[in-house]
C-alpha cells in the first residue's frame, strides 16, 4: 500500500485537501495527514512515498488521486518531483518548522522516529542545573 502525505492544515483545507485525502484513501493508499510543507500555491499538495524518496504533485482535484496513485511516483501533468529540490524549498534553510509537512502531528511514534523528544531525553539524563546551564549558555 503506498503511503501518501496530505496536508491537514487551514490553508490546505480551505482548497480542498480534505476531498483529496478521502479521495486517495478510497483509491487504496495510506494517508498521513500532516502540516504543510509552504508551498501555498500549489495546495492541496500531496507527496507519494516512493523507493526514490518522497514525490510531490499538485495542486490537485479529488479526481486526480487515482491517476497519481497509478503512477508510483513517475509522470504527471501535475508532477513537481522531490520538494527538497525544488528551487523555492532548495534554498531554505528550516529551523522553527524543519520537520513540518514530514510528521504526522497526531502521531508520538512518528515524533520520535524523527528525533523528538531527544532534547527531553537529555534534559533527564543531565538534570535540572545542567539543563539550565546548558539554556543559558545557548
Amino acid at each position: 500500500m503506498t503511503r501518501v502525505y496530505v496536508s491537514q492544515d487551514s490553508a490546505a483545507l480551505a482548497v480542498g485537501a480534505g476531498g483529496v485525502a478521502d479521495a486517495f484513501v478510497a483509491a487504496g493508499a495510506q494517508v498521513v495527514r500532516t502540516g504543510s510543507r509552504g508551498l501555498f500555491w500549489l495546495e492541496p499538495l500531496v507527496e507519494l512515498d516512493t523507493p526514490d524518496g518522497r514525490i510531490a504533485y499538485g495542486p490537485l482535484k479529488p479526481a486526480d488521486a487515482a491517476g497519481v496513485l497509478a503512477t508510483g511516483g513517475g509522470a504527471h501533468p501535475l508532477r513537481l518531483g522531490r520538494l527538497e529540490d525544488h528551487p523555492w524549498v532548495a534554498g531554505q534553510t528550516g529551523v522553527t518548522f524543519t520537520r513540518c509537512g514530514l510528521v504526522d502531528p497526531a502521531s508520538i511514534d512518528d515524533c520520535r522516529a524523527h528525533g523528538g523528544f531527544a532534547g527531553l531525553a537529555r534534559a533527564r539524563e543531565i538534570g535540572p542545573d545542567a539543563t539550565i546551564a546548558a539554556v543559558l549558555d545557548s
